[in-house]
């Protein structure tokens, strides 16, 4: 007979069982169930149009067996905070669950600390930050942090190198920091770029008045077209799929049909959906560099999406201050979707100007290393690798992102900080080798590799103001912007696995030797002793990156020699820093009582590198 669950595990489970249960089954195969009204989810916030949503049972939303892990489905904000709450309850030793902050709509916002207590506690070791869910409808990056927590947890013990990184390391891992936003995208047809604040997108003085309408009841927004003539639209359909699912763009009087994204013009003023749930981006919210989103002369840089102010956003202040509070960082990755790219600072200059050629090298060396992982192929800094991709060479203008988190981590932080973009929108296959992937030769890969569940045939649906038109076209969620659920876990693992390689990597002192010896002859001073301490960084990152040493971010590590009756020559301890797997010897002169042995107590002390102690004894 199997061991009854204990009451936490149960309580959890049926929370979790309570979005994954499907409803009945409606015919047509693959579609998610259409009798979704009865059951609704309620956005927070006071705003010009709905708050309130009809629930969708996605499929891709399902565990394959509830409070069993896979990753063949998303999970959902319950079935996350789920497996937190049991990793922490089943493993005490490894693993501690706490509320670093509570979103814009009150939920809290949860994240674990990992690592093997017995050894010290989190906060004298070095450390890596991975973040997931900022943006609402990103949630790839989700499954990656959980991907990588269950990963280290499950092998720990087993794996000597993950044994050891959580013996003398620590990983702050935060799946889902955006609960609000990850609610709606997962259990409703509603998608947002980030935060559910209500927020004036298209400048008419209302709040989300417009968001899409799930006009056919599949329970996604694609898109819809309306035929209008020959030479009266702007599209046609693309004659490159025999099925006729995708539409090509021809240009104003030069096609058949008008394509509008699938609603109504809820306020009248001639767009679809242009002003949906929220509309801030915290991934522009940081302090560093930031903008508004208006500013007063129309001749400044403004930023959409920045919010009120720097960290107006509770989620993205909620990182700043686990950052600020826990200078250990060395590492961060805070993940999006879907490039794919290893994105990193600088947001608004160019890395040979702007960055410590040191610290650029290093990063280099991580945008390799992160490529043989994940083999995206774009790897590199905002302002220039990702603001110029496909613009022609030579014609290459790259536009600033402001408030944006790799130049926080970089300039104000001195970390080695990552903003990740994972899945590639199926581009996967060239298949006429012309040096592009088309929408037909994404099509085509859907259609060979998932059988094309990642697009609807067009379907004819009647408009309250159009008439009679068509809703079709791309999965905005499972296809568009995040890979199928059977794909997830590629993904998932391979950008987890070198988050763990720069986790492994991170900068640790050790004092490896100590020597002391009789200072012979008449000394200058009246030193008794000189002692000489052999101490290392086993980790590749240096123990603070010359930008890091700039902005003060870092204390220097500092060496201390400690007995009973051990005076040190000279009024400071030593000061110093560690490059990347060095070794140095640090002579320090002291004065002990004669004629006794005295034990002697040698500690480096180093914020990112951690702390390390080694006893020796002075002999008369």
């Amino acid at each position: 007979m199997r061991a009854s669950r204990p009451a936490w595990i149960r309580s959890a489970l049926a929370l979790t069982a309570i979005v994954a249960t499907p409803l009945p089954a409606q015919p047509g195969g693959n579609q998610p169930p259409r009798d979704t009204v009865r059951k609704v989810l309620t956005i927070p916030g006071l705003r010009d149009g709905p708050s309130t949503f009809p629930l969708v049972n996605y499929p891709q939303m399902r565990p394959k067996q509830v409070g069993v892990m896979d990753f063949e489905h998303y999970h959902t904000t319950a079935e996350l905070n789920y497996w937190m709450e049991r990793w922490a309850k089943e493993k005490p030793d490894l693993v501690e669950k706490v509320q670093v902050g509570t979103s814009f709509g009150g939920q809290p916002i949860w994240q674990l600390i990992v690592t093997n207590r017995k050894t010290g506690a989190h906060t004298t070791k070095p450390a890596a930050f991975f973040e997931g869910g900022r943006h609402s409808g990103e949630i790839t990056s989700s499954e990656s942090v959980l991907w990588l927590t269950w990963h280290v947890l499950e092998n720990y013990g087993k794996d000597a190198a993950i044994t050891r990184l959580l013996d003398e390391k620590t990983l702050y891992l935060r799946p889902n920091n955006n609960p609000d936003g990850a609610d709606m995208y997962k259990l409703t047809a509603q998608a947002n770029r980030s935060s559910v604040r209500p927020t004036d997108n298209d400048g008419d003085g209302l709040l989300d008045e417009d968001p899409g309408d799930d006009l056919d009841g599949d329970g996604f927004i694609r898109q819809m077209r309306k035929f209008v003539g020959a030479g009266k639209g702007t599209h046609v359909v693309d004659t490159l799929d025999p099925k006729g699912r995708l539409m090509r763009a021809v240009g104003a009087g030069r096609g058949d049909y008008l394509l509008y994204p699938e609603g109504i013009d809820n306020d009248r003023d001639g767009r679809y959906n242009e002003d949906g749930v929220g509309g801030l981006d915290l991934h522009r919210n940081y302090p560093y560099n930031w903008r508004p989103m208006a500013e007063s002369t129309g001749r400044g840089h403004t930023q959409f999406g920045a919010g009120e102010y720097p960290l107006s956003e509770p989620e993205t202040r909620a990182v700043f201050l686990w950052q600020m509070t826990h200078p250990n960082i060395s590492v961060t990755n805070s993940m999006d979707t879907s490039v794919p790219m290893h994105l990193r600072g600088p947001s608004t200059c160019l890395a040979s100007e702007c960055m410590f050629p040191a610290d650029l090298k290093l990063v280099q060396h991580y945008d390799s290393v992160g490529n043989s992982f994940t083999n995206y192929g774009l790897a590199g800094d905002v302002y220039w690798t990702y603001g110029t991709r496909g613009q022609p060479k030579g014609q290459e203008r790259p536009e600033p992102l402001f408030g944006h988190g790799p130049d926080f981590g970089y300039f104000q932080m001195g970390q080695v900080w990552y903003g990740d973009e994972l899945w590639n929108g199926g581009r996967e296959k060239d298949y006429n080798n012309d040096g592009r992937i088309d929408q037909y030769e994404v099509l085509r890969y859907n259609d060979e590799r998932f059988g094309g569940r990642g697009y609807q045939m067009w379907t004819k649906v009647l408009h309250p103001d159009l008439g009679e038109v068509e809703v079709g076209g791309i999965d905005p969620k499972f296809w568009a912007q995040n890979p199928p659920a059977e794909d997830l876990e590629r993904w998932a693992r391979n950008q987890a696995m070198f988050n763990l390689t720069m986790a492994m990597d991170l900068p640790k002192v050790e004092i490896t030797d100590v020597q002391a010896a009789r200072v012979r002859g008449t000394p200058k001073d009246s030193a008794t002793h000189e002692v000489k301490v052999t101490v290392r960084n086993t980790g590749r990152i240096p123990t603070a990156l010359e930008q890091a040493k700039r902005v003060h971010m870092v204390k220097p590590d500092m060496l201390t020699l400690e007995g009973t009756g051990v005076t040190v020559i000279g009024a400071r301890p030593q000061e110093f820093w560690m490059g990347g797997y060095e070794t140095r010897v640090l002579t320090v002169r002291v004065r002990v009582p004669q004629g006794q042995a005295i034990p002697m107590n040698a500690k480096v002390s180093s914020t990112r590198g951690g702390v390390a102690s080694r006893e020796a004894t002075l002999t008369p």
